[in-house]
């Protein structure tokens, strides 16, 4: 029986992501440009060249986006969260209007043998539909693409990905067919590296408007950061800025606008009180500031929040844990489950002193197991 295990127990996997994060560090070290000038090619997808504009900055990390969080259903963040933003990536790509859909993964990865077990069906197909991660719809996403008449068409193929998480697809409707290859990087994090062929970079941090425009045209955006993508027969502007740009007065022969996934959306030049521990003990002195409260200003920094806005997004992530935590325990249903109900017996114990006394610790494990 396949027990759905991250991986389904192939150890290789982890080797092979280790050796392949080795390798690219080498190249790193050894000065290799992907940008500027420089031809880039990536995987089964045509060369093409690529030119930044804008000088880029290194994001902070955002404690929403990579400390607490993704807040999201399913059993694994880098399967279901990273996948649905790959799916809400996708449907922006098509205006949102799907009819099929082709996915495809590489018979040398991870994902033939735990795309369903491991929630990568649930996620994607959430995404599809422009759901949210928390959604508790998203265990129904399966039967709710195919009621709307989404075709899917899940394949195994010798792609030879590098990444053991890629993510083909390729989307349709009675106008228009579009492809995007997108890896999951851990975390609930996810990096679009290819659209229609192009070998491209996108996070999900920023409003991403794609424009194609025949070669010569004259352009002038305010961006965050600008590329341009030389193709054949014309020229994609990837433009990624805090809020999408116009093309009036451009004539462009496609524009696409893709929207951001993560919570905290990415923006330049941002200015934080601190970027590690040793920095924040030092910055806050002998004031002894609550932890919650040097969070509080960094993330307020960080998103370009007021604190009001920082406090509901907790609240709202509190509100999320504590619903999980009580639907847990009052017991859930599922047809693949292996074991039976056992959050709810763990409290009966736990209340009329059937376990050791492990403090604080027993409740911890009740509230973990719950969700």
């Amino acid at each position: 029986m396949n027990q759905g295990y991250h991986y389904n127990h192939n150890a290789e996997t982890y080797y092979e992501t280790g050796d392949r994060l080795g390798r690219a560090m080498v190249e790193l070290l050894n000065g290799m440009n992907w940008v500027m000038g420089e031809t880039v090619a990536h995987q089964s997808v045509r060369p093409t060249v690529v030119v930044r504009l804008r000088n880029v900055t290194m994001t902070p990390v955002s404690i929403f986006n990579d400390v607490i969080g993704p807040v999201m259903r399913g059993p694994s963040s880098s399967h279901c969260a990273a996948a649905l933003r790959i799916g809400r990536l996708a449907r922006e790509l098509m205006d949102g209007d799907i009819t099929e859909v082709l996915v495809e993964f590489d018979r040398s990865g991870s994902l033939p043998t735990t795309h369903a077990s491991q929630g990568s069906d649930m996620g994607l197909f959430g995404g599809l539909l422009g759901w949210d991660a928390d959604d508790e719809r998203l265990p129904e996403s399966v039967r709710e693409i195919a009621e709307i008449g989404i075709g899917v068409r899940i394949e195994t193929v010798d792609a030879g990905d590098p990444h053991p998480n890629t993510y083909r697809l390729t989307l349709k409707n009675l106008r228009e067919q579009h492809s995007l290859i997108a890896i999951s990087t851990g975390g609930g994090m996810m990096e679009v590296i290819s659209i229609n062929g192009v070998p491209l970079n996108m996070d999900g941090g920023y409003h991403e408007t794609l424009v194609w425009l025949p070669k010569g045209s004259e352009t002038h955006f305010e961006a965050d950061e600008i590329i341009r993508h030389e193709l054949d027969d014309c020229v994609l502007w990837q433009v990624r800025a805090t809020e999408f740009v116009s093309t009036n007065g451009l004539n462009p022969i496609a524009v696409k606008r893709l929207s951001p996934v993560l919570p905290v959306p990415s923006r330049q030049n941002i200015e934080v009180p601190f970027r590690n521990c040793l920095e924040m003990i030092q910055r806050d002195g002998e004031q002894q500031t609550p932890l919650w409260r040097l969070a509080l200003e960094y993330e307020r920094a960080r998103g370009n929040f007021s604190e009001a806005e920082v406090l509901t997004k907790m609240i709202e992530i509190v509100r999320i844990l504590r619903k999980s935590i009580e639907s847990g325990i009052a017991g859930t249903q599922y047809n693949d489950r292996v074991l039976g109900h056992q959050s709810g017996r763990f409290q009966e114990l736990m209340n009329r002193g059937g376990l050791l006394d492990g403090g604080a610790l027993n409740r911890t494990v009740l509230y973990v197991t719950a969700m």
